[in-house]
């Protein structure tokens, strides 16, 4: 997925280097665009996709499977 985020900050809110050439007077804006590579919680999700067990819903659900497993049943 690519995010991309925009902010509008005025010239005088830029470091000095970045301020050159530019109207004070006038707003900018910044554009931040993510890089190829997945985020964390990308890379964990794609991980966990695989699992062969379905994502629980609520806290009885776990605690219902935690009894299930300790009980010798399947996970």
């Amino acid at each position: 997925m690519n995010e991309v985020v925009r902010k509008i900050v005025s010239v005088a809110d830029l470091p000095e280097n970045l301020r050159e050439g530019l109207d004070p007077a006038r707003p900018v804006e910044i554009v931040q665009e993510a890089s190829g590579h997945p985020t964390a919680s990308q890379r964990l999700r794609r991980m966990t996709e695989g699992l062969p067990f379905r994502r629980l819903e609520s806290g009885e659900e776990a605690v219902e499977r935690v009894r299930r497993i300790r009980d010798g049943g399947p996970i």
